[in-house]
């Protein structure tokens, strides 16, 4: 049996049923659209104090913004910052067929169109780039690429595709990761004669043909995602990821940088965080939290985190004091690490 008649993976697709109360507007935010080469993004808009930061926040891999990011984007917004939070192409709100076409690339064009619109927004503001899970993997490269980034905000990141592959390999098994990568290329070569994606689903059971397939993947996406998201991905989309590896850039990056690691992080290693950490010195505030992947978009652990996110803005971002001979650290010191969180937030 071929790759592309293989176990029909739309069948597959576990459809979505949530206690989301949809996607209504979320409360002081301007529904905001901009291009990106030639496609209209959407995304929200919330308008600072003027004295904050601008903050872009985008989604992970398969997300959405009304899949758990409104919240850190009210807290941060809460502390004076203005911030634009939006959909990639093909995903969410934002226009872009085929629908649920992840592109490494593309996605990158869009962060950096978001950019553009919030400069034009907010010209005078220090710029923050917060990215969670794979959006992490695009901010660290984008502050590598830019001299204009003030600090840079890492949650449950994914920041070594190698490493993510790997991780895939051990938990699904040769024989399953080889079943996806048969389907990854049969749609790739859909992709190249125009044909429609035959898809995946983004999470499923363990065992399944999905991208995530770890036991708590389909219950933690159905946890926080809202009434309207779709469970799939396209899975040529997932052919390159495992070269995508931003952990390598990292000495590029001369701004603060957040690194929020989740201890029991089933799909995102967090190995990579440590070593980014270690690479970027002084310039790494490096926090640890005894949960998964997926219980930091809503309750007590997105409150902890978004409450981390405010207090390192307000350090990264406070004018430096004069430097002294005494105060004056070495280029290499290590990054401030905040001992691990090993029980829950207590509820506020």
């Amino acid at each position: 049996m071929s790759a592309s008649d293989a176990a029909s993976p739309d069948d597959s697709i576990t459809p979505l049923t949530t206690d989301s109360t949809g996607t209504s507007e979320p409360s002081c935010a301007e529904e905001v659209t901009f291009d990106s080469a030639g496609t209209r993004c959407r995304g929200w808009w919330f308008e600072g104090t003027g004295v904050g930061a601008m903050v872009v926040m985008a989604h992970g891999l398969g997300g959405t913004v009304a899949g758990g990011l409104v919240d850190y984007a009210q807290a941060l917004h809460h502390a004076g910052h203005s911030v634009l939070v939006f959909d990639y192409r093909h995903f969410g709100r934002s226009d872009g067929e085929p629908r649920q076409l992840l592109g490494i690339k593309r996605q990158q064009q869009d962060y950096t169109a978001a950019i553009d619109y919030a400069r034009g927004r907010a010209p005078a503001l220090p710029l923050v780039l917060w990215g969670t899970s794979f959006s992490s993997a695009h901010v660290i490269t984008l502050a590598a690429r830019r001299d204009d980034v003030a600090a840079v905000i890492a949650m449950n990141p994914m920041l070594d595709g190698r490493a993510s592959s790997l991780l895939k390999l051990k938990q699904a098994g040769l024989g399953t990761f080889l079943h996806m990568t048969g389907v990854g290329l049969a749609d790739l070569a859909r992709g190249c004669v125009g044909r429609e994606p035959r898809y995946l689903p983004l999470a499923g059971e363990p065992g399944t043909l999905a991208a995530l397939s770890t036991p708590d993947a389909l219950t933690g996406v159905l946890s926080f995602a809202d009434d309207d998201f779709d469970n799939r991905i396209a899975p040529r989309a997932l052919l390159g990821l495992g070269l995508y590896r931003p952990v390598s850039r990292a000495r590029q990056v001369r701004c603060p940088v957040l690194l929020q690691l989740c201890l029991r992080d089933s799909v995102a290693p967090i190995a990579p965080g440590y070593r980014l950490a270690e690479a970027l010195g002084s310039r790494a505030t490096l926090k640890t939290y005894d949960t998964g992947h997926f219980e930091i978009y809503e309750g007590d652990w997105q409150t902890a985190l978004a409450d981390d996110q405010r207090e390192f803005l307000a350090q990264a971002l406070a004018p430096s004091p004069a430097p002294t001979s005494a105060s004056t650290a070495p280029p290499n010191e290590s990054p401030q690490h905040t001992p691990d969180k090993t029980d829950p937030p207590t509820a506020r």
